[in-house]
C-alpha cells in the first residue's frame, strides 16, 4: 500500500501501521490518497454520494475505485471545528470507511465488481472486529 497525503498533516485514527495491517489483511496493495477538510467538510461530497447511491444523508470519508481509495480526514490546517466522539457517533469515521472500502475491494478482488454496499459494509465490520478495533 503506498500512502500519499495531500498535505502531510492529515493524523490517520488508529496510526499509520494499523491502515496497513488493514490494506494488507484485505489484500490491498494499491494507493491511498489521503486528504484533509476542515469546517465545511469537503466540497461536493454529499452530492456525489448522493448520485451514486440515491441517499444523502451524510458526507463520504472514502471512496474506492480498482487500485485507489480516496479518504478525507480531519485536518489541524483547514482549522477544523470537529468533534472526534461525535464523528463516531455518527458513524463518519474515516478508520470505518475505509475498512469499508477495503471491502468493496475484496469484492472487486474475487468478482470484479464491487458495487455491493451491504457486502462491502458487513466486511469492513469484520475487519475491524479482527484487528480489535470496534
Amino acid at each position: 500500500m503506498r500512502l500519499s497525503r495531500y498535505c502531510a498533516r492529515e493524523r490517520l485514527p488508529g496510526g499509520m501501521r494499523l491502515w496497513e495491517r488493514l490494506a494488507r489483511r484485505a489484500g490491498f496493495r494499491g494507493t491511498v490518497a489521503v486528504y484533509g477538510y476542515g469546517v465545511g467538510g469537503r466540497p461536493g461530497g454529499a452530492q456525489r454520494k448522493a448520485e451514486r447511491t440515491g441517499v444523502q444523508d451524510g458526507m463520504v470519508l472514502a471512496d474506492y475505485e480498482p487500485g485507489l481509495i480516496r479518504v478525507w480526514v480531519p485536518c489541524t490546517c483547514q482549522a477544523a471545528d470537529f468533534d472526534v466522539e461525535e464523528l463516531g457517533e455518527v458513524h463518519e469515521d474515516p478508520l470505518a470507511s475505509f475498512a469499508h472500502e477495503l471491502g468493496h475491494h475484496v469484492q472487486y478482488a474475487r468478482r470484479r465488481t464491487y458495487f455491493n454496499e451491504a457486502v462491502a459494509e458487513r466486511y469492513g465490520r469484520l475487519l475491524l472486529r479482527e484487528f480489535g478495533v470496534r
